[in-house]
């Protein structure tokens, strides 16, 4: 056995972790997995371009030096699967400890949480280092070290940026790196994915080690029975996990989450009632600036909302008919967040009514002074004179403001010199009127 101070993987192995923790600091904004740690393992998934290319290439370089140093006469005293694994465990676990890196900086930054460790997407990261320990382990058999190893780096790049670029969204799971649009505070992992990843991983393994068992002869084309079998057996197994890892994510979106579901959300006594998930709530609990929102919108005319709640999903409307709202809500945001989002549901309620084609654009700037308005209205009397503070923020109403057509940022100033009561008519009519697919007459000249 080779000393420890001659193994490829250990030379490699600080670099790579430098880069790991550089690219983190850099590229995975906190925000994207603040008091998640389900978010922040999967985001690790974007560290198999590190982890996964320092196994490939250090066990094509390992296994090429065997191909290298035997003779043509000599017998090996020792099984195929011993010298693999006498090869092989350098490699897995310096890209182990590698990837566990990534994921403890990640975790760190990530902060204290509520949600568990997710094992589960752990185990299918770490099963994709063995696919690429299969790559190392058969071009390192196949080919000389001096081709084995960029081939089995190039191949390790191509095959991850191939699966995640994939339009057939299943083999996006089979590499692992998709696995980085999960998650977020509402949504899960969608465990069908992180299975697709361990099933084809380790048939894939295996697929290419008995590959690389029929080619030992130093060309492609096997001699002897006994090779042609481990070559078909191979290429049957790699099949055959592709087939299941393909079948066992057939469901899965783009993004391999699931809603959690309402069951789990921890609900307010007030009215509304509003309920968000733990780690929703795990930077502060903002609740009642929802309900108060809603509440103050409801007294200036608006429709009254009798739940609020924060779930993902296309299919679930921002306000019902029966007055459930649903929100947008991360851990760590602000008063004044809670409040825009609260505020802001009747606007966006009333832009996604289907309307034909036919209808005048115009009905989406009068959903942005719509909800301008409703902002302002909410916060005058939630917020602190400190918190309000930019708010409401009017610049988008000047973006869509061209010339020639409805000035809404002239709109909205009309409309912040009406008076109470006549504010609060023109928003219960407005959302009516946008709500049925109906442009609103310009502002005039109101009462004061």
């Amino acid at each position: 056995m080779l000393p420890v101070t001659r193994r490829p993987a250990w030379w490699l192995l600080a670099p790579a972790i430098g880069l790991v923790v550089l690219y983190v600091q850099q590229y995975v904004p906190s925000l994207q997995i603040i008091a998640q740690r389900e978010a922040a393992v999967a985001a690790s998934a974007l560290l198999l371009i590190f982890s996964a290319s320092l196994v490939s290439t250090t066990a094509a370089l390992e296994v090429g030096r065997d191909r290298a140093s035997c003779g043509m006469t000599e017998v090996s005293v020792r099984s195929k699967i011993e010298v693999v694994a006498v090869r092989l465990w350098p490699c897995l676990v310096a890209g182990t400890i590698v990837q566990m890196s990534g994921i403890f900086v990640l975790l760190d930054k990530a902060g204290s949480a509520p949600d568990r460790f997710p094992v589960l997407i752990t185990v299918g990261l770490l099963c994709a280092l063995l696919f690429h320990a299969g790559i190392g382990v058969f071009l390192g058999t196949w080919l000389r070290p001096r081709f084995a190893v960029p081939f089995a780096l190039a191949l390790s790049y191509l095959w991850l940026g191939f699966a995640w670029s994939f339009d057939f969204v299943p083999v996006r799971y089979l590499a692992g790196l998709a696995l980085e649009g999960c998650c977020s505070p509402s949504e899960t992992v969608d465990i069908s994915a992180v299975v697709a990843l361990i099933v084809f991983s380790l048939a894939g393994f295996v697929g290419l080690v008995l590959m690389a068992g029929g080619v030992d002869s130093r060309k492609l084309r096997p001699r002897g029975n006994r090779n042609w079998l481990r070559l078909v057996a191979g290429i049957a197994t790699l099949g055959l996990g592709t087939s299941l890892g393909l079948f066992a994510a057939r469901d899965v979106g783009v993004n391999p989450v699931v809603a959690r579901p309402l069951a789990d959300a921890q609900c307010s006594n007030s009215v509304p009632e509003v309920c968000l998930f733990s780690t929703q709530l795990a930077r502060g609990d903002t609740r009642h600036v929802y309900a108060d929102t809603f509440t103050v919108l409801a007294a200036r005319g608006m429709p009254k909302v009798t739940q609020v709640f924060s779930i993902s999903g296309d299919h679930e409307p921002v306000l019902s008919a029966q007055g459930v709202a649903n929100v947008v809500a991360a851990p760590g945001q602000s008063r004044s967040a809670a409040l825009e989002s609260a505020a802001s549901t009747f606007a966006v309620a009333a832009s996604n009514t289907e309307c034909g084609d036919d209808v005048s654009t115009d009905i989406y700037g009068w959903s942005e002074v719509l909800k301008v308005w409703s902002v302002q209205a909410a916060a005058l009397q939630i917020l602190d004179s400190e918190e309000r503070e930019g708010i409401p923020d009017t610049s988008f109403l000047e973006l869509i403001s061209e010339p020639g057509e409805t000035d809404f940022a002239q709109q909205w100033q009309v409309l912040s010199g009406f008076d109470e009561q006549s504010q609060n008519d023109w928003a219960a009519s407005t959302y009516r009127q946008l709500s049925q697919c109906q442009v609103p007459a310009q502002l005039g000249v109101g009462p004061r």
